[in-house]
């Protein structure tokens, strides 16, 4: 499995809580939302972390997908994640660190603002890749296993419309071209096929008039 790693302005990321026990709150992806990130544009798909959900797979909620600044952990019981009609939900339960207080600090000056998640696909069936009308790629992500979601103060790519920057991986690329010259190799055949057709036609119209002309002929 390839890691891969998305970013969204979450507009609802904010510090919660109280100074006491001190949260972070918000969601780490949307449903629905075309992203531009360069090469393709990508949708996820409702229902898209429901396998890790069901299986309770272990995520961290970290800064700057930083192991080293752990905000919270699912097996932890500090980070709780849920899938509703507007995305993946998290809220994480703060710890006594420079980190996490530095962090909170920032949240509430508005200082950060932004939601990462880091996620593989699970396997060729863990998405569809589509042709939108006007050429550009869609790859819709149907099942993927997350590892972590992140507050980050510089996106992989920013908002639903900016140009990737060292988020997409090899492979993701390579499926994207062998997708993007079958499609074309497709779309020329069925050229061929419907100028084959058009030549057939008129082939069979000049041969109808010959045939009538021959039989008109013979009763003159």
């Amino acid at each position: 499995m390839n890691k891969e790693l998305r970013t969204f302005v979450a507009q609802e990321l904010r510090a919660a809580g109280s100074e006491k026990q001190p949260k972070v709150e918000g969601y780490a992806a949307t449903f629905g939302t075309v992203a531009n990130i360069g090469q393709f544009s990508e949708v996820i798909q409702s229902g898209a972390f429901k396998r890790t959900l069901s299986n309770g797979d272990d995520v961290v909620c970290l800064f700057n997908h930083d192991d080293n600044m752990l905000l919270g952990r699912r097996s932890a019981g500090t980070l709780t994640l849920q899938e509703d009609s507007k995305g993946l939900r998290f809220s994480c339960d703060l710890p006594e660190t420079t980190t996490a207080k530095d962090v909170y600090a920032n949240l509430r000056a508005g200082n950060l603002k932004e939601c990462s998640f880091g996620f593989y696909v699970n396997g060729p069936e863990g998405e569809r890749w589509s042709q939108q009308p006007d050429g550009t790629m869609l790859r819709t992500l149907l099942d993927v296993t997350l590892f972590d979601v992140s507050v980050v103060v510089n996106p992989a790519y920013g908002g639903t419309s900016a140009a990737a920057r060292n988020v997409i991986a090899e492979h993701v690329e390579a499926r994207m071209t062998s997708l993007t010259l079958a499609q074309g190799t497709e779309a020329r055949r069925q050229k061929a096929a419907a100028l084959l057709a058009e030549i057939a036609q008129e082939e069979n119209e000049e041969q109808t008039k010959r045939l009538k002309l021959r039989y008109e002929n013979l009763f003159h």
